[in-house]
């Protein structure tokens, strides 16, 4: 982008600005990254604005009248968003974590930018009764075929 005038530039951002629209951003969402550090669990919060999500509320009804949970959603991220993004092994990899983030299978996202860190006084547990849409990452997908300002990664979570 530096060799371009400020007419390209706009004409750039307007670009940017419609894949966008294209994608129906309405949110953002914090990812928990999950690792181990010396036999304990740790969680490194991450948050990305200007996503796509896309829920589904549901509830499997059991036999003995009771109902399970089966919540799920979609989630778009565009490529855009991915500065500091590291692949899930070499993340697992990185002896400081900080500032860096991934899309692994088991991580949790939340919907919205949320603050609240993970601990032994703040666990997962309580971060699903204080938040409606906290979810359990279950498959992504690198969509980065085509355009650049198209590319995204597509994350089902249940």
């Amino acid at each position: 982008m530096r060799d371009l005038t400020a007419t390209q530039r706009t004409r750039m951002a307007l670009v940017v600005d419609s894949a966008f629209d294209y994608m129906n951003v309405n949110t953002g969402c914090t990812i928990y990254n999950k690792y181990v550090l010396s036999g304990s669990e740790k969680y490194q919060r991450t948050q990305i604005a200007d996503i796509e999500w896309e829920s589904r509320k549901g509830a499997n009804v059991l036999a003995t009248g009771g109902n399970i949970a089966a919540d799920a959603a979609k989630i778009v991220i565009p490529v855009a968003r991915g500065a500091n993004y590291v692949a899930p092994a070499a993340w697992l990899a990185l002896v400081s974590k900080t500032g860096k983030w991934t899309l692994k299978i088991g991580d949790i996202i939340v919907k919205g930018l949320i603050t609240d860190e993970i601990s032994s006084s703040f666990t997962i547990t309580s971060l699903k009764a204080k938040y409606d849409d906290v979810l359990s990452i279950t498959s992504v997908d690198l969509k980065d075929g085509g355009s650049q300002l198209l590319e995204r990664w597509e994350v089902a979570a249940k």
